[in-house]
C-alpha cells in the first residue's frame, strides 16, 4: 500500500513539474468536516485567491497519504509540503510537545492560546526547527473525553483492565497505565474499525472527532471528562519553504494567520455542535457527565503522578507554563 502511495505522489510531482504553478500538498488524518479539515480548506482558498492561482493547494484528509508519524519524514523529503500532526505525534521528535498531554494541566482554551502565542510557542517552534521541522502555526481541536464499550467510567480506576487507543506519547500511555488500563498506539484512520471489531475497548478524543468520525456509533459509553487537550502544529517542508519567493511566503503566512483565527473559533463551535449531535443521534450510548466532586477526584488522582508527567518536559517550558 505504501509503495502505491509513493508512486502516486511521484506521478503528481511529475505532473506539476511542467506547469507554472507552485503546488502545496497538505496531508492530515481527520475528516474534511472537522475543524482542522475545514481550516485546511479555508487556508487553501485564501492562498489560491491571493496568489491569483499561482499557488495550488491539494488537501489529502483522513490519512489517505500518511499518518501523523510518517508524514513528518515525508515532509522532510518534500513528498508533501504541509501537514498538521497532533502534538502527541510531534513528541516523538520534540518531547516538550507532551506538555499539552498532561491531564488537567490547562483549565481552559484561553490559557492554551496564551501558551501558543507566548514564550511557550516560541520555544516549541525553536526546538522543532532544530529537528528540521518548521512550525507555521498551532491549531486547536479541543478538550478530550473518554468513550468505551466496557463499562461506565466515573473515576480513573474504572478504566482498569480496558484497552484504550492512544496517540503514542509517553504521557498519554502513562495516563492510562496508572489507572490500570492498557494503552495501545494505533492510527486514528483505523480506530473506528478496531473498536467495532473488539480489538480495542475505547479511546479519548474531542467531541468533534467523536462525532465526525462516527466513533459514537461503535461505543456504549461517553464520559465527559475534559481531562486532556488535543492540538495540532501546522508544519511545512523546509526544502519547499526555502524554494519560495518572499512574496509567496508572505501570502502563505498571511493566509495561515487568518486560517488559524478561523480555526480557533470553529473548534469551539464545532465541539459544542458535535456534543449536541452526539446526544441527539447516539441512541444506544450512555453519556456520563461528571459532577464537580468527581472531577476533583480525577484531578487528585493524577496529581499523584504530576512529577512523573513533568519529568519528560524541559524546565524552561514548565517555568513558562507556570507563568501563564
Amino acid at each position: 500500500m505504501r509503495v502505491i502511495i509513493y508512486l502516486f505522489i511521484f506521478f503528481v510531482i511529475i505532473q506539476h513539474a511542467y506547469s507554472q504553478e507552485t503546488v502545496i500538498r497538505f496531508s492530515h488524518v481527520v475528516s474534511e468536516n472537522s475543524p482542522k479539515g475545514k481550516a485546511a480548506v479555508f487556508f487553501k482558498n485564501l492562498v489560491e485567491e491571493k496568489s491569483n492561482g499561482k499557488i495550488k493547494v491539494y488537501i489529502y484528509p483522513r490519512g489517505i497519504l500518511f499518518d501523523d508519524i510518517t508524514v513528518v519524514n515525508a515532509l522532510k523529503n518534500n513528498l508533501v509540503q504541509m501537514a498538521a500532526p497532533s502534538f502527541s505525534k510531534l513528541s516523538f521528535f520534540v518531547s516538550d510537545f507532551q506538555v499539552f498531554d498532561i491531564p488537567f494541566l490547562f483549565s481552559d482554551i484561553y490559557t492554551i492560546h496564551r501558551a501558543y502565542n507566548g514564550k511557550v510557542g516560541e520555544l516549541l517552534k525553536k526546538k522543532a526547527f532544530k529537528k528540521g521541522i518548521r512550525v507555521l502555526a498551532f491549531w486547536d481541536n479541543g478538550f478530550k473525553h473518554i468513550t468505551n464499550n466496557g463499562k461506565e467510567i466515573r473515576l480513573p480506576e474504572d478504566m482498569r483492565g480496558l484497552r484504550f487507543r492512544t496517540m503514542g506519547s509517553n504521557i498519554l500511555n502513562y495516563q492510562f497505565m496508572v489507572a490500570g488500563a492498557k494503552p495501545y498506539v494505533k492510527a486514528f484512520s483505523n480506530l473506528k474499525n478496531l473498536m467495532e471489531e473488539g480489538v480495542l475497548d475505547g479511546q479519548e478524543n474531542t467531541f468533534s472527532n467523536i462525532y465526525y468520525q462516527k466513533l459514537y456509533t461503535v461505543q456504549d459509553y461517553l464520559t465527559v471528562s475534559k481531562h486532556g487537550y488535543l492540538g495540532y502544529a501546522v508544519i511545512v517542508s523546509e526544502k519547499f519553504w526555502n524554494s519560495l519567493s518572499q512574496d509567496f511566503r508572505d501570502i502563505i503566512l498571511d493566509a495561515m494567520q487568518k486560517a488559524t483565527l478561523y480555526e480557533y473559533n470553529l473548534a469551539i463551535k464545532d465541539n459544542e455542535y458535535s456534543y449536541e449531535m452526539i446526544k441527539l443521534e447516539a441512541k444506544n450510548m450512555k453519556i456520563i457527565t461528571l459532577s464537580d466532586n468527581l472531577i476533583s477526584k480525577w484531578k487528585s488522582f493524577y496529581k499523584n503522578y504530576e512529577n512523573t508527567f513533568k519529568s519528560v518536559i524541559s524546565g524552561e517550558i514548565l517555568e513558562e507554563i507556570g507563568n501563564l
